[in-house]
């Protein structure tokens, strides 16, 4: 059976090849986010899926979609838009969770663009690629904060290409370039800022029409900063790794004939590696002679450093089964788990191996739970350390639309869960052979995207797959208000995808939602109040903080004092002082208590704290003001002063002897 279409085959970039062109042409500031969660992936729920472009004729069929999520969340969506009838590159950032109003890359260009590609790092990071005029270009936004650059030529007489960023921002784009009697495989890598051509070809012979049709060179960029191409040259699959722009002296062979069989030709090299680049699954379709049956299998080997292991089948197919299978996929998280997937050309079913540790083989499982009546143009992604997704096409032939599902593993391929309806059957029939893509972020959160609806109202629409939203903290667990309108506060959520919706309750009563981290409540009464908040994202899921409690108390204390004693220089005068705190017609509960009492006795001398009573000497006579000031422990204070006029001592002894007179 012929290859029904181009392969990606990217790892964490993983998009659906361009298959079976359609009969008409069919379609936020979280950005510098902070540390990640750690939390293990759950099964996610779905949001409600969300139109990012159209609906409108102008979305290109094919439109070459495209989608990269960095660990972060932050990410980017690319893909073809007729402009004025002419094709051209727009991308739509993914912030806080949310994809962004659409951006037209070329419009400084000329001419046509085509095959659009992006990769994407932390911090709002990312790169998009795309061919115009014959050449190869690049848009780079360094992050999240700044405007996407100038599109700046790399290399000329070149075409499909494929991206790969490392997760600390270095990159490596693959492509084809004429040198004059065919084509050659060339790279070029990115890191900070800066662009570099590798300054030789990476196919096998110079005089090879190499990563052409559907040898289209693959790319990944492994966690070390190293990457591997892959690429289809004269019937065979050959891998390369890069330095930087410094290619390996060995390249290999990936490809061979299974046992008891004869090898035709190879092609649609898809890789991915995880962080260590001595790993590296290889997957390609292999046309097959086997007893006189011409047979098309998929396929995959695992590279180590420069040694491949052998080749074994990825597909399910039996032993003598008359289906194919095509459309080989790859990819790989971190630790070099993950899916090689592949679709049956006959039944059309899904099927996929799972990946080990360190990109090994293991047992190979059918992903479809219902019949298919057409491609299903899978596509696999990572979405966590460990947790992955595998999304396809469903096509109930008759019997309505085709839509998109996905299945999702929390940790590796064991727990592959349920299918997930994701696209809207009101949105009309999902054209997946227009585009199709998936990826995900490091705290398991996923997109799916895909072009949707009428030839004359066709979108570009995503769904999003929600982890629950992490742990909320109060700022503080026990706070004061002095006023009734209480401001709550607590800590903002740093690795979910939103928009988030708080709901806050009070005393086990909902008072409000905010999409702020506080709150401030419209009236309390004086005294103890608990308060909770609920966050939850557009798919429903929540997480709720540990109750917290405020305490209201808007009136400040009641005080008098009384003064007694010999107001005379030198002589002790006594202050008996006298206060409440409990609010007018409630229980004495309700205020939240004396914290402190200071008097300041006006003559200079330091303040004092007391209790209830203290005594003084003025050492002068005169007129002073006492003030004492009276703090609750909410921090509302009453202040109540009084003059004392001090008088001089009393005259003490005998009175002094009459002077004589003398005469």
């Amino acid at each position: 059976m012929p290859a029904r279409g181009l392969p990606i085959g990217r790892a964490s970039i993983a998009a659906a090849p361009l298959r079976r062109c359609a009969p008409v042409a069919l379609v936020v500031l979280m950005a510098l986010l902070g540390p990640l969660s750690g939390r293990a992936p759950a099964q996610p729920n779905p949001g409600p899926p969300v139109v990012v472009d159209g609906p409108t004729p102008s979305i290109a069929a094919p439109t070459a979609l495209g989608l990269s999520i960095a660990r972060d969340g932050t990410g980017a969506l690319v893909y073809l838009k007729q402009v004025a009838g002419v094709p051209h590159v727009f991308v739509s950032a993914l912030l806080g969770g949310s994809f962004q109003t659409p951006q037209q890359l070329d419009g400084a260009l000329p001419g046509p663009s085509s095959q659009p590609v992006v990769a994407t790092g932390n911090g709002g990071l990312a790169i998009v690629a795309f061919i115009n005029g014959g050449a190869l270009y690049e848009v780079t936004r360094r992050n999240a904060l700044l405007a996407w650059g100038q599109a700046t030529a790399l290399a000329t007489g070149a075409a499909s290409p494929a991206i790969q960023m490392s997760n600390f921002g270095k990159a490596y784009v693959a492509f084809t370039a004429a040198d004059g009697a065919g084509h050659d495989v060339r790279a070029a890598y990115y890191y900070n800022g800066a662009w570099a051509l590798e300054g030789s070809p990476l196919n096998n012979l110079a005089a090879d029409d190499a990563g052409t049709g559907n040898g289209r060179p693959a790319v990944t960029a492994a966690g070390d900063g190293v990457g591997i191409v892959a690429w289809g040259e004269g019937g065979h699959i050959f891998t390369r790794r890069v330095w930087g722009i410094a290619p390996s002296i060995i390249l290999e062979q990936a490809d061979a004939p299974l046992p008891g069989c004869t090898e035709l030709f190879a092609d649609q090299p898809a890789i991915g590696a995880g962080g260590d680049s001595s790993y590296a699954a290889v997957a390609f379709h292999e046309q097959l002679s086997c007893g006189g049956q011409t047979q098309s299998r998929v396929l995959m080997n695992r590279l180590q450093a420069s040694i491949y292991d052998g080749v074994s089948t990825a597909d399910g197919l039996p032993a003598g089964n008359a289906d194919s299978a095509q459309e080989p996929r790859v990819t790989v998280a971190e630790y070099g788990s993950g899916w090689v997937t592949s679709a049956w050309g006959g039944s059309d079913n899904v099927f996929a191996t799972l990946l080990g540790g360190n990109a090994s083989h293991g047992g190979v499982l059918q992903i479809n739970a219902e019949p298919n009546a057409g491609d299903p143009y899978v596509v696999p992604a990572t979405a966590g350390l460990y947790s992955s997704l595998i999304a396809w096409q469903h096509d109930p032939g008759a019997a309505g639309y085709p839509d998109i599902r996905a299945r999702y593993a929390s940790s590796g391929g064991t727990s592959l869960g349920p299918e997930m309806m994701l696209s809207s059957p009101a949105q009309g029939p999902a054209y997946a052979a227009a585009g199709i893509a998936a990826a995900g972020d490091v705290n398991g959160d996923a997109a799916v995207s895909w072009v949707q609806g009428s030839p004359s109202a066709a979108e570009i629409v995503v769904a999003e797959l929600y982890q629950a939203p992490a742990p909320i903290d109060a700022v503080s667990s026990f706070q004061y208000s002095r006023s009734s309108r209480a401001l709550l506060a607590w800590a903002p959520q740093r690795a979910s995808w939103g928009p988030i919706t708080y709901t806050v309750s009070v005393d086990g009563a909902p008072v409000g939602q905010t999409g702020a981290t506080s709150f401030t409540v419209p009236s309390l009464l004086d005294g103890s109040h608990s308060w909770t908040v609920v966050a939850a994202n557009p798919a429903g899921l929540t997480s709720t903080m540990a109750p917290a409690r405020v305490f209201v108390d808007t009136h400040p204390p009641a005080v008098a004092f009384t003064l007694t004693g010999t107001r005379r220089a030198g002589a002790t005068v006594h202050i008996a002082l006298r206060y409440s705190d409990t609010p007018p017609g409630l229980p004495a509960s309700h205020g939240s208590g004396v914290a402190k009492a200071t008097v300041y006795w006006g003559d200079g001398t330091p303040h004092v704290q007391i209790s209830h009573g203290a005594v003084h000497v003025y050492k002068r006579p005169g007129r002073y003001k006492i003030r004492v000031v009276v703090q609750d422990r909410a921090g509302n204070t009453t202040t109540v002063s009084r003059y004392v006029k001090i008088a001089a001592p009393k005259t003490t002894g005998k009175p002094k002897p009459a002077r004589a007179k003398h005469g």
